[in-house]
């Protein structure tokens, strides 16, 4: 197996040195706290092989890896490449894409934010008169931290991954962000409002946040 790229950082917050794995791009992140050098770090890294090795291995297949992608929460097969059209096309057999395979992950990436942006915005604005919700602006971008995001000037963000996720989760997300231009916190109204519009109410929240926290991971390294 090659060994991975290893990105570094330093933080003047961090106590210690700290490994992560960066799932999206597959790499080693170290965070160096101020002082120490990066070939104390290098040590470091060095003697947690064994951790680095099993992240390795324990990390979620891309969609191209495995032939196969969500879209909507659909398992969907990516076809072998028969004619280099240069289209790519969803039937009911699955998705064709329509370049030589070493271009697939980039294809597929180009598609699923044009699927994102096709259906986002129309629902988005589905629910926002649903909920009386005035957003300013939305949105889509690909971001690792979150799934969404509200500002108090009404911008709303969300990642256009969650195309892959089933209608519910996303709706729910939008539904989540929505509720913050009435409620800018977490606190009992801002999930009383929450529940009365997710998808399944609170039972269907508490389905949605759940399964973006076993899925998620995936959602992330698909593409």
């Amino acid at each position: 197996m090659l060994a991975p790229p290893v990105l570094w950082r330093v933080s003047s917050r961090a106590k210690r040195i700290i490994l992560r794995l960066d799932i999206r791009r597959r790499a080693i992140i170290v965070t160096l706290p101020t002082g120490v050098t990066r070939q104390q770090g290098m040590r470091f890294l060095q003697s947690q092989s064994q951790w680095v090795a099993q992240a390795l291995e324990d990390l979620p297949h891309s969609a191209v890896e495995q032939g196969l992608i969500w879209l909507e929460g659909t398992p969907t097969p990516i076809l072998p490449t028969m004619t280099l059209d240069g289209r790519t096309r969803l039937t009911n057999d699955g998705l064709h894409i329509g370049h030589p395979s070493e271009e697939h992950a980039r294809y597929l990436l180009s598609f699923l934010k044009r699927q994102a942006e096709a259906l986002f915005p129309p629902l988005f604005q589905q629910q926002s008169l649903r909920m009386n919700a005035r957003p300013t602006k939305l949105s889509l971008r690909d971001v690792r931290s979150r799934w969404g995001s509200c500002t108090r000037q009404g911008c709303i963000m969300l990642s256009w991954r969650l195309i892959m996720a089933p209608p519910d989760i996303y709706t729910y997300v939008m539904v989540h962000e929505l509720a913050h231009l009435s409620h800018f916190n977490h606190g009992p109204d801002f999930w009383k409002l929450v529940d009365q519009y997710s998808p399944g109410g609170q039972v269907g929240r508490k389905k949605a946040e759940k399964w973006l926290t076993q899925n998620g991971a995936r959602l992330l390294a698909m593409v």
